[in-house]
């Protein structure tokens, strides 16, 4: 279990929301796989692309170790670029964010930041939880300010910033247009 919210994000929605972050927090982003563990490390999101659709959010001022895992050598061969991951997320003091699949409307999920809670099943936390989970709610509530709050299914909310806002109006309209 866990506490998510739905998301949409552009990529200059992206960087409003690490200049937020950044104004009081050491903030690092951390991709999903890598060819090297050092850079699975980056200072910004990287453009969109394939394998450039989940990111932990780590703020620096909650302690966490990285652990570094190596997919195997079928995988890796097939996969040189995506060789390094991060093992040890589970309770680890991240966000997860998942970005919004823009270029595929029809894809079965959609963005979301998300905080892992369930720590009864990782030996408790290492870390402040009652802080982090204010420093989550910081988070959210600026995500909710600055979105539009769109009804996906009944009781399915999630909210879009005003780049995917723009984004999900041009794709709209250029989905029209083909019909």
């Amino acid at each position: 279990m866990g506490r998510q919210t739905a998301v949409a994000l552009s990529e200059t929605d992206e960087r409003d929301l690490l200049t937020f972050l950044r104004k009081d927090a050491d903030i690092q982003i951390v991709k999903r796989a890598a060819s090297s563990p050092e850079l699975l490390f980056v200072s910004e999101f990287p453009p969109r692309g394939p394998n450039q659709y989940y990111f932990h959010l780590w703020n620096t001022a909650f302690p966490w170790q990285p652990e570094f895992g190596q997919l195997g050598l079928e995988l890796r061969e097939q996969r040189p670029d995506s060789q390094f991951y991060l093992k040890n997320t589970a309770g680890a003091p991240i966000i997860e964010y998942y970005r919004e699949p823009f270029e595929n409307p029809g894809a079965i999920g959609s963005g979301r930041v998300y905080w892992d809670t369930d720590f009864a099943i990782y030996r408790g936390p290492h870390y402040d939880t009652r802080a982090f989970g204010l420093w989550y709610d910081k988070v959210v509530r600026w995500l909710r300010k600055n979105g539009q709050r769109v009804e996906l299914a009944r009781g399915w909310y999630q909210y879009w910033l005003p780049g995917a806002w723009q984004l999900r109006t041009s794709i709209a309209e250029r989905s029209h247009h083909r019909q």
